[in-house]
């Protein structure tokens, strides 16, 4: 039997998305470059989780277990914990200022454009965001069917 645990991580101004400066695609396009890091918050809560789950696999009573803590370095790495949902890069909300798209996830700046992804989210929630994301996918494809087509445009007014 495995006990798991995950966290969730906060937004950062020092955690973005950009072009990058220096690679490009085979079109010769600049490539998506991610900058983010551990904080201390994500550091000390996969230490505390990780301490609460040999906790509950003692208290179990076991003939044998061993708590395998991974270990978050001061570099981000996704290739010691697989389940890494990144989510970010084009924010949902109520503003163009602060975000990318609207509440229907209809760019605010190009108004045929529907973003449907986890990226629509500011920060990754701590499990799976697959069923939130189908979720806000239907929402979308919804105003998209039963107002954009009927009049193309933008669904909110910024």
């Amino acid at each position: 039997m495995n006990i798991s645990s995950s966290g969730s991580v906060m937004s950062y101004r020092d955690s973005y998305l950009d072009l990058d400066p220096n690679y490009t695609d085979s079109n010769d396009q600049p490539l998506l470059r991610m900058t983010f890091n551990w904080h201390d918050n994500e550091i000390k809560m996969a230490q505390f989780t990780t301490n609460k789950a040999g906790e509950i696999a003692k208290a179990m009573n076991p003939e044998s277990y061993k708590v395998n803590a991974k270990k978050l370095g001061a570099r981000y790495d996704t290739r010691p914990y697989q389940t890494t949902h990144n989510t970010g890069g084009a924010i949902m909300g109520s503003d163009p200022k602060t975000s990318v798209v609207n509440r229907h996830l209809q760019s605010w700046g190009v108004p045929n454009v529907f973003v449907m992804q986890a990226c629509v989210f500011p920060q990754n929630f701590g499990y799976n965001p697959t069923g939130l994301v189908g979720a806000l996918a239907y929402w979308s494809a919804n105003a998209i069917r039963e107002q954009y087509l009927k009049k193309p445009g933008p669904l909110v007014q910024a």
